[in-house]
């Protein structure tokens, strides 16, 4: 038997994760309980087959969830540290133009979606537990790159258009 600990300090990250969890085609047990500050969202996964499978899947649900509550914000502060000098019209458009870009293939973006999701399958191979807020700020150093260099080709775009 596999079990993962899934913790967050959100109760809304944790029902967004046991909804994705609940569709998932495979046998596993979910158990939602809250010590202290955290609610923990426990994963049992009771067959020895199909190990990799689960932790993908698991994977993946932790991707979208990250994409979900942190992706727009990752987005917002780069492009507001990096181009305060634009106004904040400008800024919209770059952020609007960023979120265009993300939803092109992977192999034309740099595989943000493999980084994300090996990042967090690693870790989870090597650990029981993850907590998705110490996982963020923390662990995806790569992925956070991978965003600032589609934000400035967005920025780079966004020149593009307007002195065309």
């Amino acid at each position: 038997m596999k079990s993962i600990c899934i913790k967050s300090v959100s109760e809304e990250k944790i029902g967004f994760l046991i909804e994705l969890l609940e569709k998932l085609p495979i046998n596993i047990y979910i158990s939602n309980y809250r010590f202290k500050t955290f609610e923990n969202l426990i994963i049992h996964y009771p067959s020895e087959e199909y190990v990799d499978e689960f932790y993908d899947a698991i994977a993946s649900i932790i991707k979208k969830c990250i994409e979900v509550f942190y992706e727009n914000d990752f987005i917002r502060k780069n492009v507001e540290k990096n181009y305060f000098y634009l106004s904040s019209i400008e800024r919209n458009y770059i952020f609007e133009i960023t979120k265009k870009v993300l939803e092109l293939p992977d192999e034309k973006i740099g595989y943000k979606n493999d980084i994300l999701k090996n990042s967090i399958k690693n870790y989870l191979l090597e650990n029981k537990k993850i907590l998705i807020e110490g996982f963020v700020n923390f662990r995806i150093k790569e992925y956070k790159e991978l965003l600032e260099k589609i934000v400035e080709v967005s920025v780079f775009s966004y020149l593009d258009l307007i002195t065309f």
